[in-house]
């Protein structure tokens, strides 16, 4: 990939890039993919009837002859992924203490690619729920992010100008792209969507003040959002600026708590700051939103425990790894470096 701000911690990955920029709009970037047959997950978001996410929620997935897959207690952000999963008829339930159980027959059909099976789930009183079924490419979550408002009224000359724009990106000519978004923003000086995507260019250039301030006035028109933000974040990590980067970093989490990369991102920093904790509890939310999209999170995780000394955890982190980028050439040398940790004393 290219144009992505790549991660500057030496764990020997070829250049991993830890974000998902480039833009929203006309860009679908997939960054990582194992390719893997017959490899499919269940994942969603359990969440109140007016939107908010749930937790202290138990979800278990049984199969159809009655073997327990997993289970999990869902924290703040409500959702809950079962992985490594074989076609065939599954039971999904949902307890909550003082309710009725909750049950979802689903089926995993002979899919001839990965496939990651979404649910949404309302509850709705004491006993029912609405639930939502779609079928996504692997590594797909549930996301809790809301859908940006568009402008209000554009004017034609401002629509004109932002769809060549779109189609000049799409050529890769980014500079004729910018003066169309500049003329977009002059015939619509409020047009958020414009100045986002300015920012994106300018920083796919690594023209960071002019991005910086294309996405400012992106986030001063729209304060409650989440790319710009982080995208924000991304260039002041380049900086070397950590703690404003971290800063904005939470600002996209407060919009999105499914983020995966800003997580990701967090983790970073905080590995880089050397607050190894903290870094720990980012990094495994990442690795758990979206595992496929989280090498480097799972790469830091080993680390952190390599450095606590920790065999047995770090061996964890490991073998998580390996399940879902089991042909990762790292990971022999983070095996190596498991087995020179020193043996604690009986």
């Amino acid at each position: 990939m290219k144009n992505c701000w790549i991660s500057k911690i030496s764990l020997n990955f070829p250049t991993i890039p830890i974000c998902f920029l480039l833009t929203i709009f006309f860009l679908n970037v997939q960054l990582f993919s194992d390719g893997t047959a017959n490899r499919h997950a269940v994942a969603g978001r359990v969440m109140t009837q007016d939107g908010q996410p749930t937790k202290h929620v138990k979800v278990t997935l049984v199969k159809q002859e009655g073997s327990t897959v997993g289970k999990q207690i869902l924290d703040y952000d409500g959702t809950f992924n079962f992985d490594l999963l074989v076609p065939g008829k599954y039971l999904l339930t949902i307890e909550r203490e003082n309710f009725a159980s909750i049950g979802r027959p689903i089926e995993i059909r002979s899919y001839p690619k990965p496939k990651t099976i979404i649910l949404d789930i309302r509850l709705k009183g004491n006993e029912g729920a609405s639930i939502r079924e779609t079928v996504k490419d692997y590594g797909a979550n549930a996301s809790t992010r809301r859908k940006e408002k568009p402008s209000g009224k554009i004017s034609r000359p401002a629509g004109v100008a932002f769809l060549n724009s779109s189609k000049e990106i799409a050529k890769g000519n980014r500079e004729k792209a910018i003066e169309y978004l500049k003329y977009a923003i002059k015939a619509k000086p409020d047009f958020f969507e414009a100045y986002y995507n300015l920012g994106v260019q300018y920083q796919a250039l690594k023209q960071w003040e002019n991005s910086i301030q294309a996405y400012l006035k992106a986030i001063e028109l729209r304060e409650k959002t989440a790319k710009p933000n982080f995208n924000l974040g991304v260039i002041l990590h380049e900086q070397g600026k950590l703690d404003q980067a971290i800063e904005r970093y939470q600002k996209a989490l407060d919009y999105d708590a499914s983020f995966a990369e800003a997580y990701q991102s967090l983790g970073e920093a905080y590995f880089q700051k050397n607050q190894f904790y903290m870094a720990e509890q980012f990094l495994e939310t990442a690795t758990r939103l979206a595992p496929v999209r989280s090498k480097p999170a799972f790469g830091l995780l080993v680390k952190i425990q390599i450095l606590n000394k920790d065999t047995e955890q770090a061996q964890y982190y490991l073998n998580q790894f390996l399940i879902h980028h089991p042909n990762e050439p790292i990971a022999n040398q983070l095996q190596q470096e498991i087995s020179m940790i020193p043996v604690k004393n009986p």
